[in-house]
């Protein structure tokens, strides 16, 4: 078989995508409630590197989504296909918070409900848990549009370079006292891991298909020993590192890199362990799990619970985030199906050129 795989729909991602929200949980599962034992000998730390890793497949999707770029006549719909894959799950989280008592100004409320808080650094964490992340992808939707000239693998590897200077610019240049989290949360200390997906792309679309499933092995392997060389050798994604440190450079590529490996592997040739039944499904509610667990654990004593269930204290940590995805896993089904959906599909409808053009041409008769 010839040709390239620049048409073809990239099925490991979603895979990727629930495993990354799966990883997020664990870390939360553990963390909100003090369990009163050792978590560091399972590496729990390390799964928060799960959001660097939907930052990567957010690039390569929207790139396969939008291979000739967003013209501008197309423009409204992407803008509101955007809006309305993001917006409403996360105004009934911010909803959520604020009912059971979140104090904040009306201007913070303002800036999230408008997606702003993420160009503010005192507010970038977000009044949502878990939902800074989000004010980071929406710079990314907003910049989007305007990456196109940037992308051949060359441009895509320079502007990964203006990236790793956006880094530096926040964790190079001495900001002071900062907020809490300033530096894990900015922008520019996560954009090279957009970059990294817009270059993911790029070897995707130029792999011939002939030759996908060596290199989609070859690059499972890389991402693989990546991740094994950062969770043995690299710095530590702890709660310190997190709140007030700035983010060594040698942490983001590494991360970076071989989490890029991993998600052209799964673009390319997808293997079982990682793509099947259970993780594709987690990644089809991956949003939905994602933003809604730290409020269920918050508001509830599973995690509290679960720790009961063994009188081990070497089983606590696997036994409470066993018992919290699948607790969390049903409610994040229902929310996907009640909420998600709905609105995408509408956006699809009101986006769709054909009735765009119908409508134009009712108005013009």
């Amino acid at each position: 078989m010839t040709g390239n795989l620049k048409d073809q729909r990239a099925h490991g991602l979603d895979a990727l995508r629930g495993i990354a929200a799966a990883a997020v949980v664990f870390v939360h599962a553990v963390l909100i409630h003090p369990l009163g034992v050792d978590y560091t000998d399972w590496g729990v730390d390390y799964f928060s590197m799960g959001v660097p890793l939907f930052f990567i497949i957010s690039a390569m999707s929207m790139s396969l989504a939008y291979p000739n770029g967003v013209s501008i006549d197309r423009s409204w719909a992407y803008a509101l296909r955007r809006f309305f894959r993001i917006a409403p799950l996360f105004y009934l989280m911010l909803f959520a918070w604020l009912y059971i008592g979140v104090q904040a100004e009306t201007g913070t409320i303002i800036r999230n409900m408008t997606f702003l808080f993420g160009f503010v650094p005192s507010e970038q964490t977000s009044l949502v848990p878990a939902g800074w992340s989000i004010g980071v992808e929406v710079i990314f939707y907003l910049l989007f549009p305007f990456l196109w000239i940037w992308r051949n693998i060359w441009s895509a590897i320079i502007l990964f370079l203006l990236a790793c200077l956006g880094w530096a610019s926040v964790n190079l240049s001495g900001q002071g006292e900062v907020p809490d989290y300033y530096y894990w949360t900015s922008f520019f200390t996560n954009a090279p891991y957009f970059a990294l997906g817009l270059i993911v792309w790029c070897f995707y679309r130029l792999t011939p298909t002939s030759h996908a499933g060596l290199l989609g092995y070859a690059t499972l392997v890389a991402g693989l020993a990546g991740l094994v060389f950062m969770f043995l050798f690299g710095p530590i994604p702890d709660e310190a590192q997190k709140l007030y440190k700035p983010v060594p450079l040698e942490f983001v590529l590494g991360w970076g890199v071989a989490s890029a490996s991993l998600v052209l592997s799964q673009a390319l040739r997808p293997v079982s362990a990682l793509y099947n039944s259970a993780t594709r499904f987690l990644g089809k509610i991956s949003y939905s799990l994602y933003l809604m667990h730290p409020f269920l654990i918050y508001k509830t004593h599973l995690t509290r619970w679960a720790a009961t269930l063994t009188d081990n204290p070497d089983l606590v940590v696997p036994a409470v985030c066993a018992v919290t995805l699948a607790v969390a896993v049903p409610i994040a089904t229902v929310i996907y199906y009640a909420v998600e959906v709905p609105f995408m599909r509408m956006a699809r409808r009101i986006t769709k050129p054909e009735l765009r053009d119908t409508v134009s041409q009712r108005l013009a008769s």
